[in-house]
């Protein structure tokens, strides 16, 4: 064949791209769709020794208190937290203030990680592929509603 492809072949490979990309073009937008509707992403502001941390992370509702995860156990505001657990939340038009728990390493936290699941699918599986899940809970307690246990 002398080097060339034949017209057949050309016509196919253009015919699966074009399907290709029409394809990837419906997910992506279906998925912004679905971003916009079910992704939930909070400012976590937390006071520091020295500097003020606003940390952008995911948060889910277990009533009367919610959760949020630091992604790593490295994270710079983590320490902030632990010193100073007294932190506020802003989400949609509002700052709530929280007493924040972090997790102390004790038994599982099976049922946190569900409710994370559940809420954002995909992107929370994504999320732990990604940094290898070494996320810490956070239990963040509104503070009128400190004497509720861990």
């Amino acid at each position: 064949e002398n080097g060339r492809i034949p017209r057949e072949r050309l016509k196919a490979g253009s015919r699966r791209g074009i399907l290709g990309m029409a394809l990837f073009a419906a997910l992506v937008f279906a998925g912004l769709d679905w971003t916009q509707k079910n992704v939930e992403v909070v400012t976590l502001h937390v006071s520091g020794d020295y500097t003020d941390h606003y940390a952008r992370v995911f948060i889910v509702d277990d009533p009367p208190a919610v959760w949020v995860r630091a992604e790593r156990p490295d994270r710079l505001w983590l320490a902030s937290l632990r010193s100073n657990p007294e932190v506020v939340v802003h989400r949609g038009d509002g700052d709530i203030a929280y007493h924040a728990k972090v997790w102390n390493g004790e038994g599982g936290h099976q049922r946190i990680d569900e409710l994370f699941r559940t809420k954002y699918g995909v992107f929370d599986r994504v999320a732990a592929w990604i940094w290898r899940r070494n996320a810490v809970p956070i239990r963040l307690e509104p503070r009128s509603e400190l004497a509720t246990s861990f």
